[in-house]
């Protein structure tokens, strides 16, 4: 098959249409739908939405808990760096590629939490000595 076959430009933002499968291709396919609020390959679609409808599918429909339409991070990727080295090698990437603004949401540094346990529960060895 070539690419030609399958890759049809200028068709990205109009509804499926059945007629374009191939001939016996549907009645093989059982309960075909479609979504096209979740292309993701309309000037409209996301990527990002139709993996967070296969999050909130799992648990479907038992699992109760609401599930957000976004993350905490908005679907933005999460970098963690441990040293400032490691920042300015982003920095750089990004700059290089024309990635956009980097906000940083935490320094490098982790902090114990107020509600975490920091002195031991268990009563020290007699005769330990440090």
């Amino acid at each position: 098959m070539r690419a030609r076959e399958f890759i049809t430009e200028g068709l990205a933002d109009n509804p499926a249409d059945p007629s374009l499968f191939a001939p016996g291709t549907l009645s093989a396919i059982k309960g075909a739908i479609s979504m096209p609020d979740l292309s993701m390959n309309r000037t409209s679609g996301s990527p990002y939405m139709q993996w967070r409808f296969g999050i909130a599918m799992a648990g479907a429909p038992d699992f109760e808990q609401e599930v957000h339409q976004s993350t905490a991070t908005g679907g933005d990727p999460l970098l963690a760096t441990y040293s400032d080295a490691e920042l300015e090698i982003i920095q750089a990437t990004a700059k290089k590629i024309g990635a956009g603004r980097i906000s940083k949401l935490t320094d490098n540094r982790s902090r114990e939490e107020d509600h975490v346990q920091k002195v031991s529960p268990i009563k020290g060895f007699k005769g330990y000595k440090k």
